[in-house]
């Protein structure tokens, strides 16, 4: 990496995992309560039910760790190359092994029409938010990066990033006034 450059990654924040969390707090009460309250008193029963809510959370969080390993929204910002001045948006989904496994979108920094911050109740009570990028001509979103922490401060780099670029390639110098040919 050179020095101009600058590239910044955004990952999902482990706190946008809170339905998964909470899906391993609730297999481990589950767990609780039959060693309490359910028929399964005996001791192999039990031994059984305690190492299936231990394998469960165990794959709960290993699925976790691993989606949020694998998400990155880079920003890269290099001068000096144009190929460098782009969002990418980078996604492995390892449940789709042969058809989408990885996922990569980019846009350059110059071509960023619209950014969208968009929060659900949850997200917006634990600073989280879903990070939407278009450019001209496309209806649809090119890059919607799920669950980016400090969602507005990162909309914010982007457009400040975005707008050196979008300034230059409009205020180039305008091509020099055709010199008038002499008249015969």
């Amino acid at each position: 990496m050179e020095q101009n450059e600058k590239r910044m990654v955004y990952r999902s924040a482990w706190r946008s995992f809170y339905g998964l969390f909470s899906l391993m707090l609730l297999v481990l009460i589950l767990a609780c309560a039959c060693t309490i309250w359910g028929p399964f008193n005996e001791g192999a029963k039990l031994k059984w039910i305690w190492i299936i809510a231990i394998v469960v959370d165990i794959f709960i969080f290993l699925c976790i760790a691993l989606k949020r390993m694998t998400m990155r929204l880079i920003l890269k910002d290099d001068p000096d190359r144009p190929e460098h001045q782009e969002v990418e948006y980078i996604v492995c989904n390892p449940l789709k092994l042969f058809t989408e496994f990885k996922v990569s979108k980019e846009v350059g920094l110059a071509k960023i029409a619209d950014i969208d911050v968009k929060q659900n109740f949850m997200q917006a009570i634990l600073d989280l938010g879903d990070i939407a990028i278009s450019s001209p001509g496309t209806s649809e979103k090119e890059i919607n990066a799920k669950n980016i922490p400090n969602p507005k401060e990162v909309r914010d780099e982007i457009q400040k990033h975005a707008r050196k670029y979008t300034m230059k390639s409009h205020s180039s110098p305008a091509p020099a006034a055709a010199a008038e040919l002499p008249k015969e």
